[in-house]
């Protein structure tokens, strides 16, 4: 989830002829400098010793460390629904377009030695038991990845069985979790600390307006009844 600034200058000759000549190039005394402070008086530029301001290398977190997960909140959100579409008895396509309801985005902040993205989601596929330990990190978490935006299910398909008023809906459960990565074998290292928002699995539903919920449905299904089967 460094720049450096140099003083330079330049002098030309512009007299034809000129057989010799120096020139000499240097702050004054009341010049600021990249701190943005007056230079004192003669202090030499950058240009004048040749040496350059470089940024250190960030710091990389120790391989094999030990992740403590906390603060983990996961909800099933509604992103995507239909209008009513009335279907009769005989086979019917659903063809009511999908309206995007929400613009969730998958991200990843720390702070410490830096972490590997990959790295981390994979470690909390495992800790939410979608991955294996001994799986390849290399083949994906299946959480999102950081940037990209929750999908939602297209909806469509074909009914049959008797008339009635339905609405295709798309859910996602979002997961949010803080992190904290130490070094293991008591090297005395800096931890990481960030935190992690992406989903772990969409679902695509269909309800039945005409029909109740039962108690066990989801708030994501909920709300789809909410907004177009009353709305």
């Amino acid at each position: 989830m460094k720049r450096t600034r140099a003083l330079t200058c330049a002098v030309a000759l512009l007299v034809a002829g000129m057989l010799a000549g120096a020139s000499g190039c240097s702050s004054a005394p009341d010049e600021p400098g990249t701190s943005g402070k007056p230079k004192p008086a003669g202090s030499r530029t950058a240009s004048e010793t040749g040496a350059e301001q470089v940024a250190a290398p960030e710091e990389r977190a120790c391989k094999g460390g030990t992740y403590t997960w906390f603060n983990m909140q996961e909800q099933s959100v509604l992103n995507g629904v239909t209008d009513v579409q009335r279907v009769t008895a005989e086979p019917t396509k659903m063809t009511e377009p999908m309206r995007r309801l929400r613009t969730d985005q998958a991200s990843l902040t720390s702070d410490g030695p830096r972490l590997d993205s990959q790295a981390v989601l994979f470690a909390l596929s495992v800790h939410l038991g979608f991955a294996e330990k001994g799986d390849d990190p290399q083949g994906g978490s299946g959480l999102g990845e950081p940037g990209s935006y929750a999908p939602v299910d297209e909806g469509g398909g074909e009914v049959s069985g008797h008339a009635a008023r339905l609405v295709n809906y798309s859910a996602v459960t979002m997961v949010d979790v803080d992190f904290r990565y130490t070094c293991r074998g008591g090297e005395h290292r800096e931890p990481t600390v960030g935190h992690v928002s992406t989903w772990s699995k969409t679902v695509a539903g269909i309800l039945n307006c005409e029909e109740p919920l039962t108690k066990d449905v989801s708030a994501a299904a909920r709300e789809a009844e909410r907004l177009s089967c009353h709305g």
